[in-house]
């Protein structure tokens, strides 16, 4: 004797396999055109970003510069002072040892 439930069974097997692939379909359909249109908008921006990036290593190259420029002149007065220094005093040491 045939089980009276039986095609409401295979009706709810159906009816969840339908959900489970509705469900998993339209993630999966979303997350094909997200990275499909990444790609291309990846690849329409990549000029754009190298130009700013070129731009940016300018930048930092003429603030390295301009740093360094600055710098260089409490440094140069140091190393002359000391420079003065040390000479002054070979000289004076040399003067008193005659």
């Amino acid at each position: 004797m045939e089980n009276p439930l039986a095609p409401w069974r295979d009706l709810s097997i159906v009816w969840l396999v339908f959900w489970t692939v509705l469900l998993l379909a339209v993630p999966g359909i979303a997350l094909f055109f997200a990275q499909l249109y990444l790609r291309r908008f990846n690849r329409w921006l990549r000029l754009p970003l190298l130009t700013a990036q070129v731009w940016a290593l300018r930048i930092e190259q003429g603030a390295a510069r301009a740093a360094e420029r600055i710098a260089n002149v409490p440094i140069g007065l140091h190393s002359a002072g000391a420079q003065f220094r040390v000479t002054t005093r070979g000289v004076v040491d040399f003067l008193r040892g005659m």
